[in-house]
């Protein structure tokens, strides 16, 4: 019973999660747009850090240190951080929100699958490879979506387009990498709140060391600081958190199948945009994406014989992180 009411609650984050994320892929976009993508990451992982610094240390002093007790761990978190943040505000910047979340999440179930074994060497295969090969070839069909829509609406070049969906996929690779050091520290006892104090040193490192040169008095005369603020808050502090905790409870292949449904918030978000034009046929391959997804759940449930699995059957408690 108490596995089954961890997964549902897992579930229940990682849905916040994504509707939280989607607001935050189309404001972002808007962001980056008027702001150096290093300048808006290096001012958001750096309130990050700082809320849930002050927070460990004064109602969870105990728990602080944990992480830092697994020092390899914790430096790989860090370094797989800074390639997903900075990968995703940078392909934001040339192709639209919603694409972009396509290819993330629609690239990560399958990226995950591949390199388990790798990883997990004693865990078989919990989805069906079409399945998950139907989630990137949809991610791909957006791709294409995307470099013949942006051609239109704005004057960036192939090379460009293509580069946005370079790292869109790096992004995803990195993402999962995260997810999966993040339940590695999450099964040694790590609680959520120690690892968000611990995982963006590195981010705040690496981005401060580029703002040299970006004109950080265009962003107090644009008076877009307190919409950088309101993203850090909203946009990554609250999903992340939830995140965290559906890693806590969910296998990571798990996490990463419920997270392919995010696009569609982000295509609903996306009409809120003025400054976007999201296409019938964008719609149209999100929605089958989505529905890939839902049948590689359906499929792993129907498979393993139990509709609240949480990922790991038959892999022994030694082998899960």
């Amino acid at each position: 019973m108490e596995i089954k009411t961890g997964a549902v609650f897992g579930l229940i984050m990682v849905l916040i999660y994504n509707f939280l994320d989607a607001g935050k892929e189309v404001y972002s976009g808007h962001l980056v747009q008027s702001l150096h993508p290093m300048l808006v990451t290096f001012i958001v992982f750096s309130t990050v850090l700082v809320f849930f610094q002050c927070i460990c240390l004064v109602k969870l002093s105990r728990d602080y240190i944990i992480p830092l007790q697994y020092p390899v761990i914790i430096t790989l978190l860090n370094i797989t951080t800074v390639g997903s943040w900075v990968t995703f505000f940078y392909c934001l910047r040339y192709i639209e929100p919603a694409i972009a979340s396509a290819i993330i999440t629609g690239f990560a179930p399958l990226i995950i699958v591949i390199i388990s074994p790798f990883l997990y060497r004693n865990e078989k295969r919990q989805y069906r490879l079409s399945l998950l090969l139907g989630i990137a070839l949809c991610s791909l069909w957006l791709s294409i979506i995307s470099l013949q829509v942006d051609n239109k609406n704005h004057s960036y070049t192939n090379y460009e387009i293509v580069a946005g969906i370079v790292l869109a996929i790096s992004c995803a690779f990195f993402s999962i990498l995260s997810n999966i050091l993040s339940k590695k520290l999450s099964d040694r006892k790590c609680i959520p709140e120690s690892i968000m104090a611990h995982r963006f040193y590195l981010t705040i490192i690496v981005t401060f060391s580029y703002i040299y040169d970006v004109n950080i008095e265009h962003l107090s005369d644009s008076g877009l600081f307190p919409g950088v603020l309101f993203l850090a808050i909203l946009g990554v502090i609250l999903p992340l958190w939830c995140l965290q905790y559906a890693i806590k409870h969910l296998a990571p292949a798990k996490v990463m199948i419920f997270m392919s449904i995010s696009p569609v918030f982000t295509y609903v978000f996306q009409l809120l945009d003025p400054r976007l034009s999201p296409t019938y046929s964008s719609l149209v391959a999100i929605l089958l994406l989505c529905c890939f997804s839902l049948a590689t759940e359906i499929w792993q449930i129907r498979h393993k014989g139990s509709t609240l699995d949480n990922g790991y059957n038959g892999v022994p408690e030694d082998k899960r992180s």
